[in-house]
């Protein structure tokens, strides 16, 4: 179709005759092309179209008509059709017929119009006739009610056929520039509907498929996957260290690297694989009509060997990514399924280490419904007072005096009894529940510390999952020292080096908040995990807490004396305390007495005891444990401990 450019108001319009009798042909043309009427007057031209007859010499001049027009004959209603047939293949449709009603021995008029209509509908017709074979409402009835079609009764006056041919091929042309221009706002409509399917599809940051995207297309994958009884692979993918670029560069940087992963991921995958980013640091790959479940291997096999380094900022960046894979049908055969079994992987994966890929195995089903089972149960133990706090002294290594107690969580379910906390507090941490556990024991402890003596402290243990920004820390543990009355010099906030392994400007702000409260900070379990000195470097805590593990292989390892010594010494110099954890027997408290610790801790010092049984020790004022230098031998401070309710393992995350 031509376009709305090439249709000025003086583009020649092409009128069709069809009439069975030449001598009408002639007298058309006559009329049309020839001199048989005059052009109209300013005054008739005004009356017909309600507006000034452009003047001679202005540059929209009224062209005469016979300039305007291009007249076709044909004798019979078929011919007619074959002409406007041949004018819309070459794209030069007729604007205006006029119609003979009688044309023996082929198709009357009205079958020449119905024919003609069929093909261009567009088509202005004026019936031309001598006769009254067919009335006004026959024709209506047969041709439809029409704007497009005038009768014009035979003999007719040359003006009317001149002011028809004028005034219909010209609403013609209108027709056809409207219908351009609908035309190209329709196709615009349609171009933008496509952009914007395409960008509520695709993630705005990295160009891969959002999480909309990833939906449809892995719809389609398992759909195709039943049909066509093919495999697909399913990868879910989470950067590792996303936070630390962001804390580093800020998150212009993270966008960039957000980016990097995006395009490392495209080059690995195949044309026929989904990348998508399915929010924050997560991505995911689709690789559908894989041939066998072992198809996927060699994707893998390039996301695992691809060195992810890049440039940024005149800085080297490299960065890392945990995969789970899950595939179908083998381990799902739905949507939500795959992606449930893709996720436990990935899961699995980030706890074993930084970028493993980790394929899903039927034991995570038990793992995630065990999970479930101690998060709905913790849920209830909040809401129905199942957790209790105990209390386990830390006591001057030479004096022996108790200086504080260690808050440590216990959940007593009413069924299953003790659940220990290596089973609870990671779940906890999981899913966010120890934010509130964190609460209430920060305020226990508090509340309990104000029954004790003003030179003893409470120590309680803090998540890295409190230390984000959303959970506002600082502002809660204010609160909680207001509501208790307990004074912050009395407060001691263990972490542990996870809580600044990602060395985020906001923990930092937290940590140096508490110290000018007056709370002193302790990194607890030192030298294990990612132990580095740059993070004592960094921040001056006021404790070292070592592992218990170091003090209970000091003799099976003449490398542990010198650690021993090593940390002893690193507190003394960098004004630290220091304290050994794991204390069972009288021969290792004289080995880290020795070496230099500060305070000890352990089964020797005392169990972890209820708050309501420390009550006896204070009576008499703080005591002391054991033989302290120069001093005689006390009695057990803590005779009749309840064992059971403690036991002999690792307390981690919130006591």
């Amino acid at each position: 179709m031509q376009s709305l450019e090439n249709m000025p108001n003086g583009k020649k319009r092409r009128i069709l005759l069809i009439d069975d009798n030449r001598q009408v042909h002639e007298d058309y043309r006559k009329i049309l092309q020839g001199t048989e009427v005059e052009e109209p007057t300013n005054d008739s031209y005004q009356a017909f179209f309600d507006e000034d007859q452009p003047k001679e010499n202005s540059d929209a001049s009224l062209t005469p008509l016979r300039e305007l027009v291009e007249i076709d004959s044909a004798l019979q209603g078929k011919e007619g059709l074959d002409k406007v047939k041949k004018a819309i293949e070459e794209d030069r449709r007729y604007s205006l017929a006029f119609v003979d009603l009688r044309m023996p021995p082929g198709w009357d008029g009205l079958r020449t119009i119905e024919e003609i209509w069929r093909v261009d509908p567009d088509l202005q017709i004026v019936i031309c006739s001598a006769y009254s074979d067919n009335s006004y409402s026959d024709i209506c009835n047969r041709l439809g009610r029409t704007d497009s079609l005038l009768i014009l009764k035979k003999p007719f006056d040359g003006i009317e056929v001149y002011q028809l041919a004028v005034a219909l091929t010209e609403k013609w042309l209108l027709g056809q520039q409207a219908r351009l221009k609908q035309a190209d706002l329709e196709k615009l409509v349609e171009q933008r509907t496509e952009e914007l399917q395409r960008a509520s599809l695709m993630d705005p940051l990295t160009g891969v498929a959002n999480r909309a995207g990833f939906n449809a297309q892995l719809e389609q994958a398992l759909l195709r996957s039943r049909m066509n009884a093919t495999s697909c692979a399913l990868f879910l993918i989470d950067v590792d260290n996303l936070k630390q670029i962001n804390d580093t560069y800020g998150h212009p940087g993270g966008d960039q690297l957000l980016i990097e992963v995006a395009k490392a991921l495209r080059q690995c995958a195949r044309d026929s694989d989904t990348v998508a980013r399915l929010g924050g640091d997560e991505f995911a790959i689709i690789q559908p009509d894989l041939e066998s479940e072992k198809g996927h291997e060699a994707l893998l096999q390039r996301l695992q060997e691809k060195t992810n380094v890049y440039d940024y900022e005149n800085c080297r960046v490299a960065f890392s990514y945990s995969l789970g894979v899950a595939l179908a049908p083998s381990d799902a055969k739905d949507v939500c399924d795959l992606l449930k079994k893709a996720d436990l992987a990935l899961y699995r994966s980030k706890n074993e280490g930084r970028g493993k890929a980790v394929y899903y195995s039927s034991d995570m089903d038990n793992d995630y419904a065990r999970t479930q089972e101690i998060f709905q149960g913790l849920k209830t133990a909040l809401k129905e007072d199942q957790l209790v706090v105990y209390y386990q002294p830390i006591a001057d290594a030479n004096s022996c005096r108790i200086q504080s107690f260690e808050a440590l969580v216990r959940w007593i379910h009413p069924e299953k009894g003790l659940i220990p906390p290596l089973d609870f507090i990671p779940v906890a941490e999981e899913t966010a529940l120890i934010v509130p556990i964190g609460d209430w024991v920060l305020q226990e402890a508090c509340s309990q510390a104000q029954t004790w003596p003003s030179d003893v402290k409470v120590s309680v243990n803090l998540s890295p999952i409190q230390f984000r920004e959303q959970y506002d820390l600082v502002p809660q543990v204010v609160r909680i020292l207001n509501l208790t009355g307990l004074a912050p010099e009395r407060l001691e906030l263990e972490i542990t080096e996870t809580t600044v392994l990602d060395q985020s400007q906001y923990t930092y702000d937290c940590l140096n908040a508490f110290q000018k409260l007056g709370i002193s900070i302790v990194l607890d379990d030192f030298g294990v995990g990612h132990s580095s000195l740059s993070y004592i470097q960094d921040f001056p805590f006021d404790k070292l807490k070592l592992d218990k593990s170091f003090v209970s292989s000091y003799q099976t390892s003449h490398k542990t004396l010198a650690i021993l010594k090593l940390v002893a010494n690193l507190g003394i110099n960098l004004e630290m305390a220091t304290t050994a954890e794991g204390i069972e027997t009288e021969e290792e408290l004289e080995v880290v007495r020795r070496e230099g610790f500060k305070q000890v801790q352990g089964y020797l010092i005392g169990r972890p005891t209820k708050g309501d049984e420390l009550q006896q020790f204070f009576v008499n004022g703080p005591k002391r444990f054991g033989n302290a230098p120069g001093t005689k031998a006390e009695s057990s401070i803590f005779p009749a401990v309840d064992i059971a309710a403690s036991g002999n393992q690792t307390d981690q995350g919130v006591g």
